[in-house]
């Protein structure tokens, strides 16, 4: 049967399959203009996740949205990451706001196993469940995510339900380190990438007024998505900010001015010296032991950095590179 299948495969006369992998007109139109429950969020009928690392907002930020929305969908919110000391709040916001909260964590013989059962009597139903969202906090409370076999079946249920026209908008964790690039790592195996249409990372800055910021950063998409930020103030409030702050690039780039610290003082400290031509700098800050390689790197880092120290120019009699600092520079 194997042989007869791999034939039939690899077969110059079989290729009826390339058809799957063609976007349809209705499915190309789908993805330019999709229907919108959240702009740049979340499609109706779509199975999304949403990684971010533990209290990273992301309760915040979808509590608030389930608010937004519950005037045009049945919204049901499954939280089974919550302390008994946050439930009451958490159950005064969503009678205020029209949405349905479930906790069943905090009904006695109830578990999120048990959510997941009707989930799968729901799958078994031929119904329309276009006007309904789930947002479930978090899939970790749902299945062993790195447990293969177990997060599959889970995937399955829900790919059914979305394909009934169910919403579905699944909370994630990420791993404790982020890669080379300072990205996170959603924490999972690879069947929740291939199984959801949108992965949609939250990254998020803490600041010094007790507020947070949170950005998206779309990873896997099927439909045209902007990058989009939110504030969440020191009272919890949250808002759509006009403005999408990239916090990956702004953390890498605070990251590396730390790191620069001692090399920037000893270049500031040339330049306030009247050293303004790049030569009497690099030949100034190496008699204080910073190597004229490094000297020339830095000086270029921060000539094109968002926190500018200092301008460049070149002369036009000579051809050499001369700087000067910026009022801001301390």
């Amino acid at each position: 049967m194997k042989n007869s299948t791999k034939q039939n495969i690899t077969s110059p006369n079989m290729l009826s399959w390339v058809d799957n992998f063609t976007l349809t007109d209705e499915e190309a139109d789908m993805i330019s203009d999709p229907k919108w429950v959240y702009e740049n969020l979340i499609i109706q009928g779509h199975l999304s996740v949403f990684p971010a690392p533990p209290n990273g907002g992301k309760t915040a930020v979808f509590m608030h949205i389930a608010g937004e929305i519950a005037e045009q969908y049945q919204v049901f919110y499954v939280n089974a990451d919550i302390s008994a000391a946050d439930a009451k709040s958490m159950l005064s916001i969503a009678k205020s706001k029209g949405f349905k909260l479930l906790l069943p964590d905090m009904k006695a013989g109830l578990s999120m196993d048990d959510v997941i059962t009707y989930l799968e009597a729901m799958n078994k139903e031929n119904a329309d469940y276009s006007n309904y969202i789930f947002i479930f906090d978090t899939l970790k409370k749902m299945t062993d995510v790195i447990n293969k076999s177990n997060s599959k079946k889970l995937y399955k249920t829900l790919r059914g339900l979305s394909a009934k026209g169910m919403t579905i908008i699944l909370l994630a964790h990420t791993n404790k380190y982020a890669d080379k690039e300072g990205k996170p790592i959603y924490e999972g195996t690879g069947d929740l990438r291939a199984d959801v249409d949108e992965l949609i990372y939250l990254t998020s800055k803490k600041n010094t007024d007790g507020s947070m910021t949170i950005s998206t950063e779309p990873d896997k998409v099927r439909g045209i998505f902007e990058a989009i930020t939110f504030e969440i103030s020191s009272d919890r409030k949250v808002s759509l900010s006009d403005n999408f702050i990239d916090i990956v690039k702004t953390s890498k780039q605070q990251k590396q001015r730390h790191k620069d610290k001692q090399a920037i003082l000893v270049i500031i400290e040339a330049m306030k010296n009247g050293k303004r031509i790049q030569k009497e700098i690099t030949s100034y800050c190496n008699e204080l032991g910073l190597g004229i390689n490094v000297t020339r790197k830095i000086l270029e880092r921060y000539s094109n950095h968002p926190q500018k120290l200092w301008t460049r120019e070149r002369t036009p009699k000579h051809n050499t590179l001369k700087y000067s600092l910026n009022d801001q520079t301390p």
